[in-house]
């Protein structure tokens, strides 16, 4: 125990001396006050530089949502996750998820809706358990929402699982841009 001790104390000790010295340059007024003048230029580099890589990481950050269906359409909508989305042909996907049946579809050169209630004709069945939806809304980035969606599509727990059917050909889908875009890629390649 005393080896203990003193190792704690012996860098306790170590830790205070080394703050000790650098206050002892910082009373140089003459020296001190030329070298601060040149270096805020490159510290405010610095800063922009620190202040703009948070905001590229902070848009990866998925914003809080209250439904599955806010976070898919989301989802579908920005630029990383629904990239490529304005090149492919119509979809339909349906989802059935705490108790709701919907579909996300989207015309030939239309937009992204979201309609309530069961879809005719459409691509691929997507079922994602009650108990899962909440992680699915706590994700933080696309990353933890792609893990967590892959981990419960290949490994299904009791209350926690996701079920995906195909309905059409995967060779006709990959042809109308399901490969290319990343969220249809999650959402409908894991079937593969």
């Amino acid at each position: 125990m005393s080896r203990f001790i003193r190792r704690i104390m012996g860098k306790d000790e170590e830790e205070e001396e080394t703050a000790e010295e650098p206050a002892a340059p910082k009373t140089e007024a003459p020296a001190a006050v030329e070298a601060p003048a040149e270096v805020e230029a490159p510290a405010e580099d610095s800063s922009e530089a620190a202040a703009e890589a948070p905001s590229e990481g902070r848009g990866d950050t998925l914003p809080y949502h209250n439904t599955i269906q806010d976070r898919l359409i989301y989802l579908f909508g920005h630029e990383k996750t629904g990239a490529g989305l304005e090149g492919t042909d119509e979809f339909v996907l349906e989802f059935m998820a705490m108790g709701e049946r919907f579909s996300i579809s989207k015309a030939q050169l239309g937009e992204v809706q979201l309609k309530s209630g069961s879809a005719t004709d459409h691509d691929a069945h997507v079922r994602i358990a009650n108990e899962l939806v909440p992680d699915l809304l706590s994700a933080s980035t696309f990353s933890e929402f792609s893990s967590l969606f892959l981990n419960y599509y290949k490994k299904a727990e009791a209350g926690k699982f996701v079920k995906i059917e195909v309905r059409k050909p995967m060779t006709d889908l990959n042809r109308r841009g399901y490969a290319r875009v990343p969220i249809m890629k999650l959402l409908v390649g894991a079937a593969r």
